[in-house]
């Protein structure tokens, strides 16, 4: 069910359970909020930026500032022009990554989405009474998402602009941490990576989205073709995208973006490893594994030997390789 609250009270901008998550980026207080700002409770005032709650801070390296002034122009995901939320629910169900990944969050979660873009998942995932902050560093990516918040008047998806290297958020806080198909952009996903699991309680679930460093090279070649083909050459233009708008936006953040890296399993399972993750699952699944027998996308599987991990990366060729390339590795931080 959706979570529109009644006709006349006001849509609040963080629900209770998020507020609580908030802390101020100098001194990790406690933070309020008031009329066109954050407060700390020892007086610092954070004001929001554009009407968007803003605890950005972290070092403005020219990456950064690169990646942002990118998406600051092209707001990723696209809407399919004016889209509501029951339509963008109906999306996500007919969507077999989406609905599975509600069905293994459950209920009455806490959720933090690094890299929310324009919210998209993040309202979605507010669904089951769930309540899910996103954060990004874009300022018109999280316009757009508070304008579909406040015009469907949800209470339970939250947003603020923030640094994924200085999140301004309580370490062991969430139930959930998810960042999809972001830290391939930032200036070191390792250690991006370390930053987010940090907000994610003890027991609590970590899932990362990347780039395959096997199927990613199908864009590259496609990214040489388009200046003589066109954006038809793009499975995604061709088969799934109406909005003319929104097939320009995946255009450019598929083949013109700034910077991006590419990744394998193997390392992923070494971040895990580093930072405390038991390793659950891996979204296209392993090939051989006990994981392609498991419904459930949080249920506990092996990560299959490395021959079979490198066999379904050669597989992700004539899969994912057509859709952007992206695998997603699901973990439990250790108690």
């Amino acid at each position: 069910m959706a979570a529109p609250i009644r006709r006349g009270e006001p849509v609040p901008l963080f629900s209770d359970r998020v507020l609580a998550t908030l802390v101020a980026p100098d001194d990790g207080s406690a933070l309020a909020l008031e009329p066109g700002a954050l407060r700390s409770v020892s007086g610092r005032r954070y004001p929001h930026v554009e009407g968007v709650p803003s605890l950005l801070r972290g070092e403005a390296d020219a990456l950064r500032e690169r990646v942002r002034a990118f998406y600051e122009e092209n707001p990723f995901p696209s809407y399919e022009g004016l889209e509501e939320f029951g339509e963008l629910v109906n999306k996500g169900q007919r969507n077999p990554f989406t609905r599975d990944l509600l069905a293994a969050i459950g209920y009455n979660r806490l959720i933090l989405e690094v890299g929310c873009g324009t919210g998209q998942l993040t309202h979605f995932l507010q669904l089951n009474n769930n309540h899910v902050l996103g954060v990004d560093m874009t300022l018109n990516s999280l316009k757009l998402a508070l304008e579909h918040k406040l015009r469907n008047r949800l209470a339970r998806s939250s947003f603020a602009q923030m640094d994924v290297f200085d999140l301004a958020l309580r370490d062991d806080a969430f139930d959930v941490v998810i960042s999809h198909g972001v830290l391939h952009h930032t200036r070191d996903a390792r250690q991006a990576f370390s930053c987010i699991v940090r907000k994610v309680k003890p027991g609590g679930i970590v899932m990362v989205g990347l780039y395959s460093s096997y199927a990613r090279i199908l864009t590259w070649l496609r990214s040489k073709l388009l200046w003589l083909t066109g954006n038809r050459i793009d499975y995604v233009v061709r088969n799934q995208i109406r909005d003319a708008r929104k097939a320009q936006v995946w255009i450019r953040d598929q083949y013109e973006n700034p910077h991006e890296t590419w990744h394998s399993i193997g390392e992923v399972l070494g971040w895990f490893e580093e930072n405390g993750v038991e390793y659950l699952n891996c979204f296209p699944r392993i090939l051989g594994s006990s994981g392609e027998l498991t419904a459930d996308l949080f249920g506990a599987s092996d990560p299959g030997s490395r021959y079979q991990r490198v066999v379904t990366q050669l597989s992700w060729l004539g899969t994912i390789g057509r859709e952007g390339s992206l695998f997603d590795v699901i973990g439990r931080r250790r108690a």
